[in-house]
């Protein structure tokens, strides 16, 4: 198969994606076939290819289909290189910038999911519990393992849940990374 000819399911098998993601793209107007037969089989070239990995990586920073669509729109009109590369400073601090927050959102839930790993193992060796809800009653436990074990379900005694202001306390020490 050559670069020049590839179909709408070498693209979704290329990039991980679905074929109705690929055609989503085409109807958002992102991602363009080189051609398209009588019976709308859609032919895309390799460069087509990169721009679909371009929209998806854009997708992960968590760009708006908008934002993408501006982006991939931003040398038109453009009748110089200086003109392409001015616009281009001008956008890429932003998205730069985005991919931080982003990355700083990541680096907190890896440490989050850090922290329940090590709040679950630390009942290795120790009575079960009676039940999920025993396990966010510790104090310090991880939001995600406080939401995810408690869920009202059960009817065990002797466990108290956590005050409000302490659950909140914990929230937002968890959000920070603490």
């Amino acid at each position: 198969m050559e670069q020049r000819d590839l179909t709408t399911g070498d693209l979704a098998r290329a990039t991980g994606q679905t074929v109705r993601t690929i055609r989503f793209y085409e109807e958002q107007g992102l991602l363009h076939p080189t051609s398209v037969s009588e019976r709308g089989r859609r032919r895309y070239d390799g460069e087509a290819l990169e721009r679909l990995r371009l929209i998806l990586d854009l997708r992960e920073l968590g760009l708006s289909l908008q934002d993408i669509g501006g982006l991939l729109a931003l040398r038109s009109g453009c009748r110089s290189g200086a003109e392409f590369a001015t616009r281009l400073r001008e956008v890429i601090p932003g998205h730069i910038a985005q991919a931080r927050r982003r990355i700083e959102a990541l680096r907190r839930l890896e440490g989050e999911l850090r922290r329940a790993v090590q709040a679950i193992d630390s009942f290795e060796g120790t009575p079960e519990p009676p039940c999920a809800c025993a396990v966010w009653n510790r104090g310090g436990t991880p939001r995600i393992v406080r939401v995810l074990a408690k869920h009202g379900e059960c009817d065990h005694e002797g466990s108290e849940p956590l005050s409000v202001a302490g659950a909140a306390d914990g929230v937002e020490a968890a959000y920070r990374g603490a």
